[in-house]
């Protein structure tokens, strides 16, 4: 006596399908894995640089405090304020923060020490306080020490003096910028601040 089993298989078109969808599940899923890594490691590379930043702005703060405490004196720390903000003056003027990213090649737009850019050598301000920034940037926007000397990769310094008057003590605009690339990203990341640093008057 012959038994039919009441079971059937799957077809091919049922399999078909079902690949599709646990294909495009499995792709949405890297993708959504793979924005959510590149988010995370920009927020990162973003609080790097802003240390950078900061610790830029700290060493100016640290220099207007010793050359004001030092004013009149001719002392050591007039000669380091003079040799890092006064000699790298930028004449016309900061770069403006929206040309940092040149609109034809979408590259980091550094200016040259002949524009007045520079960064501190936060590690030693008493001997080579100035480095001149470079478009090196492996990661993120920083200061390397790690080599023979140290370098500034994409992070750098404009100092802008104001019209002074007799009435009102001088200042320097300390446009601290940073300009870098990341991964996943057509155009570079950009980061800046300004700091105000006035002039002690006698």
């Amino acid at each position: 006596m012959l038994i039919r089993s009441r079971s059937r298989g799957d077809t091919v078109i049922e399999v078909l399908f079902a690949i599709t969808v646990f294909s495009l599940i499995a792709i949405g899923g890297m993708t959504l894995m793979n924005r959510g890594a590149a988010l995370a490691q920009q927020a990162l590379e973003i609080g790097l640089v802003r240390q950078q930043i900061d610790s830029q702005a700290d060493a100016l703060r640290f220099l207007s405090a010793a050359y004001s405490n030092d004013y009149g004196n001719d002392g050591e720390a007039t000669d380091l304020w003079k040799e890092v903000v006064e000699n790298n003056n930028a004449e016309g003027g900061a770069e403006r923060f929206d040309e940092i990213v040149s609109q034809s090649t979408g590259e980091c737009n550094i200016p040259s020490a002949a524009n007045g850019a520079f960064a501190l050598n936060i590690k030693r301000l008493d001997t080579d306080p100035i480095l001149i920034p470079t478009n090196d940037t492996a990661t993120y926007a920083k200061i390397r020490y790690d080599g023979p000397s140290p370098v500034a990769e994409g992070i750098w310094i404009q100092a802008v003096r104001s019209r002074t008057d007799n009435d009102r003590p001088g200042f320097y605009d300390f446009h601290i910028r940073a300009c870098w690339y990341t991964p996943g990203q057509a155009r570079p990341v950009t980061l800046g601040t300004i700091v105000r640093l006035y002039e002690p008057r006698g």
